[in-house]
């Protein structure tokens, strides 16, 4: 019993063997800050910064998204597969037991085999049989695969956390999209009703015969322009309304209305970090790092098949031609013995798939490289738009204003007789476009904000994939 003792430590022992390298993360020599300048005052990043715009609704549409968005329930079940298929891989490290059982009554052939006497054509057999395999992973091919698996399986989380990350940036630039398309929907409206009046005006003044013909169609086109937009935002906000319906987790359907454009709150710091801090922090980089290792511990499992695989066999049981004498002591029967098996020829397949792991990992890498990459690019392009979203709403702010006073001292002088009526209506038109222009200024503001920080990841993703309704692994549903 000593020996066998010491000889399954021994095995034990072997099979902690892995012939992959060790993984190290590649050297990414990442800048010290971002090429345009962040606001260093606040770095905290892992709050849920949405309910800094200041509006229920938002945060509602969000916290439903986070229950009922089929993606996401797509992406959580992956998990489960994942994790799964590792199960799986695993059960190999471990003696695998089985039992069978047979009852059959035969007949033989007496033409087929003459020597039979009648008396031993027929014969019974009956058996029960417990049996062990085990294959020892002394190289480590089982493990490396494992490894590999555990990688993957952490690799779909964060899959999981980026989906989180998409569909929560993704209703929160939808909705104010859907405000931003309201404000422009508005605008054009109260622009549809003051050309109505002017053209109303315009066709006393030509009965009156203070006016041309030409000036009452100037002023009819100018309606047709107003009711060409309403149409065109009225379409917008119904897409909008349907996309935003279909993120949530619902048939397209109305959406409520919170804070208005102007009454959404803009941060007035919106945190940064640094360029090394993206590493640990975006779902995508660290999806990408964690698809590296599994590639790398892909290598093992292939450089271990070079070497013989060994399995260690044997049952016990009982077995017997009567059914009565099944577990009597003469019919019982035990086995136990081993088997190796070393390639010596392959025609070169173990190399290639030696080759093939080597080629993935390195190809693996490269993406983990370029993620990193655009992950630093994607901030910086931010951090830029935001900034000069915010300098452009005070530029369209103060034309609104300038073509305001333009429009009335337009109005003040056509009434004077002191300038034509096209002065009027260069006047409306240069209002009109500035107010849309006004408007997606504002929303480009606030989108610029949530663009920010899904570039910048952060532990709020962690906070709201933490709160999931994860399904059970037996749920029907998945």
């Amino acid at each position: 019993m000593r020996k066998f003792t010491w000889i399954f430590l021994l095995i034990c022992v072997c099979q902690s063997c892995r012939l992959y390298p060790p993984y190290h993360r590649p050297e990414l020599g990442l800048p010290l800050e971002w090429k345009y300048d962040a606001n260093d005052e606040t770095t905290d990043i892992n709050f849920r910064w949405w309910r800094e715009f200041g509006d229920s609704v938002l945060d509602d549409l969000i916290c439903e998204a986070l229950d009922y968005n089929r993606d996401l329930k797509v992406a959580i079940c992956r998990v489960f597969e994942f994790a799964a298929q590792l199960q799986i891989t695993r059960s190999q490290l471990y003696p695998q037991v089985n039992a069978t059982g047979l009852a059959i009554r035969e007949e033989s052939s007496l033409a087929l085999t003459p020597i039979l006497v009648e008396l031993t054509r027929v014969n019974n057999d009956f058996n029960l049989l417990a049996n062990v395999s085990w294959e020892l992973d002394l190289w480590g091919k089982i493990r490396s695969a494992s490894d590999a698996d555990l990688a993957r399986v952490f690799a779909s989380i964060e899959a999981r956390r980026g989906v989180v990350l998409t569909i929560v940036t993704a209703v929160a630039t939808t909705y104010l999209q859907l405000r931003q398309f309201d404000a422009q929907l508005e605008v054009s409206r109260k622009t549809l009703q003051s050309r109505i009046e002017s053209y109303d005006l315009a066709v006393i003044r030509y009965k009156g015969g203070l006016i041309s013909e030409m000036e009452v169609y100037q002023a009819d086109s100018e309606v047709q322009d107003a009711k060409a937009q309403v149409i065109n935002f009225e379409l917008q906000v119904q897409q909008q309304e349907n996309l935003l319906s279909v993120l949530v987790g619902r048939y397209p359907d109305c959406i409520e209305r919170g804070l208005t454009l102007d009454e959404l709150e803009v941060p007035k710091c919106v945190p940064a970090g640094f360029p090394c801090e993206l590493i640990e922090q975006r779902p995508d980089v660290l999806e990408a790092e964690q698809l590296l290792i599994a590639a790398n511990a892909e290598i093992g499992a292939a450089l271990a098949q070079y070497y013989p695989d060994i399995t260690l066999r044997g049952y016990y049981g009982y077995e017997s031609r009567q059914l009565h004498n099944l577990f009597s002591s003469q019919a019982r029967t035990w086995l136990y013995g081993g088997s190796f098996s070393e390639p010596i020829f392959t025609g070169g397949r173990i190399e290639g798939d030696v080759n093939l792991t080597k080629a993935v990992r390195c190809e693996t890498k490269y993406h983990y490289e370029q993620t990193v990459l655009n992950a630093v690019k994607e901030v910086d392009d931010a951090l830029i738009a935001h900034q000069k979203a915010h300098e452009l709403v005070i530029v369209q702010k103060k034309r609104v204003d300038v073509l305001t006073q333009y429009l009335d001292l337009a109005w003040l002088r056509y009434y004077n007789g002191l300038t034509d009526y096209l002065n009027v209506l260069d006047a409306q038109r240069n209002l009109f476009r500035a107010q849309l222009d006004y408007a997606q200024a504002q929303g480009l503001t606030l989108i610029t904000v949530v663009d920010l920080y899904k570039a910048l990841g952060g532990g709020w993703v962690l906070d709201a994939d933490e709160g999931l309704p994860i399904p059970e692994a037996d749920d029907d549903t998945i």
